[in-house]
């Protein structure tokens, strides 16, 4: 007798944890090329988490990598949402300096960055997006890579991120 009012209970009390439309897969990858373009290494993976919080939930992947080496960021973004359209979304990913690794705030886009890009687009349930943009980082030090969402209509925006700390060559 108690067993149906006990699931019902635990069903009332977690629903509100479940129940929150996620509207973005993201799948973010950072590519080491080789000089010639005949191989490619992943670095490492990242995928998708959500703000608010600021900073997301997760705790960002790292991937190290030579200052002035070939990279590329590769990522497919797909809308999970099914109920609709959801028209005007931009997708921007940039390649940004931040002042240390894991960094709650996004650095200021108008200094330190390495590469960027955005573009905006009406998203059908179950459509997929991606781009792969090639670069290289010209000085040491942390980065944020960083692909997002916004303008959504949606109380929390969508994002993958990877620090990446550009060491000297050898």
């Amino acid at each position: 007798m108690r067993s149906p009012y006990l699931v019902a209970c635990l069903a009332l009390v977690l629903w509100p944890l479940f129940a929150s439309a996620e509207h973005a897969q993201i799948d973010l990858k950072l590519i080491r090329l080789a000089e010639d373009s005949s191989k490619e290494e992943e670095v490492t993976t990242a995928s998708a988490d959500q703000e608010p919080p600021a900073g997301g939930r997760n705790p960002r992947p790292l991937g190290k990598v030579k200052v002035g080496e070939a990279l590329a960021l590769q990522f497919f973004l797909t809308n999970t949402y099914p109920h609709g359209v959801k028209k005007d979304v931009t997708v921007r990913y940039y390649v940004v300096r931040e002042e240390k690794r894991g960094q709650k705030s996004v650095p200021d886009l108008k200094e330190g960055v390495v590469t960027e890009g955005a573009f905006q687009m009406n998203f059908k349930p179950g459509c997929r997006v991606g781009a792969r943009v090639t670069f290289r980082i010209r000085k040491p030090g942390i980065y944020l890579l960083r692909t997002e969402t916004l303008n959504t209509d949606s109380d929390h925006e969508h994002f993958a991120a990877i620090d990446v700390q550009a060491g000297k060559v050898p």
